[in-house]
């Protein structure tokens, strides 16, 4: 029996008049035509609302434009005014590759209407060469504690996992919200991953999550910490591997200050990382971020 599941692809957006464009034509691409694509624009002050108008001819595309409330509070009014079977998310500055819905219609099937999976994906370099390939085990739960190797747009919620399990919209966690909401939904149930590559994220200059200050850093990865701390059902499921994911924060935190320039910060939580977890020392991060601290 071939399933015909209605997905929602959520596509929050802020200032991205020149890059939504592809964005959209990646979906209108789709071999798949059962979905509807919902622009939340998050209080865009650039020409985004112009660009996207011409596509509201289709009548599967809707567009919302709403006060600035960070990505994950858009992401949430896209859920909440969302009809679809399964949701996904969609950045504005990345791109599906033509049969993503059609994979994921498949493995709605093959996998008996999953409460959550994954389909992989690509991280290129602006000149089109392949920087990653994310290889992940199925289920990928225990794995998330060592960092977030799930894109939102390879991730596909079923209606209700998604609506029981909203995005923080606390805007100094932005930037690790998602990471954030894969592990309360990681403690809850297996995360499916397919290895299929259906999508793409385009490494640019001006991606929100290379462009960080180290203060609003710290305290983001202080947040999510404290998050996951405070949530009975991760506690419970993770408690006794707590100390990896705690120093994968730790490291993830070294490593992103050393490349902006903080080596003594960056040091004291490469220190942490090892005290927390002498396994980490063996991670090629460890090394990467060793080396741009000695070495800068």
């Amino acid at each position: 029996m071939n399933l015909e599941i209605l997905f929602s692809v959520i596509v929050p957006s802020y200032n991205r008049a020149g890059l939504i464009k592809e964005t959209i034509h990646s979906l209108l691409e789709q071999v798949y035509f059962h979905f509807e694509l919902i622009i939340v624009d998050d209080g865009s002050t650039d020409e985004t609302e112009m660009v996207v108008r011409p596509y509201l001819k289709d009548e599967r595309i809707r567009y919302f434009k709403i006060k600035n409330s960070e990505r994950g509070a858009a992401r949430n009014f896209g859920t909440k005014n969302s009809n679809g079977d399964y949701i996904t998310f969609l950045d504005s500055d990345d791109i599906l590759l033509p049969r993503h819905l059609q994979t994921a219609n498949q493995k709605v099937e093959l996998a008996n209407r999953p409460p959550v999976f994954h389909l992989g994906y690509e991280i290129l370099h602006p000149d089109g060469k392949v920087d990653f390939n994310p290889q992940l085990p199925s289920p990928v739960n225990d794995k998330l504690l060592e960092g977030n190797f799930l894109s939102c747009m390879g991730v596909f919620l079923r209606r209700d996992i998604a609506m029981e399990n909203l995005f923080d919209e606390d805007r100094q966690l932005a930037g690790s919200e998602d990471y954030e909401l894969w592990m309360r939904i990681a403690a809850r149930v297996p995360i499916l991953t397919f290895p299929e590559i259906t999508s793409r994220l385009i490494n640019h200059d001006d991606r929100s999550v290379i462009n960080v200050d180290p203060q609003r850093l710290v305290i983001r990865i202080s947040m999510l910490e404290k998050r996951l701390e405070g949530n009975t059902a991760f506690t419970e499921r993770f408690g006794k591997t707590a100390a990896i994911f705690s120093s994968y924060c730790s490291l993830y935190l070294a490593l992103h200050l050393a490349l902006c320039g903080e080596r003594w910060l960056a040091f004291k939580n490469l220190m942490r990382t090892a005290n927390q977890y002498p396994l980490a020392m063996t991670n090629y991060r460890f090394i990467v971020a060793l080396k741009k601290i000695v070495l800068w």
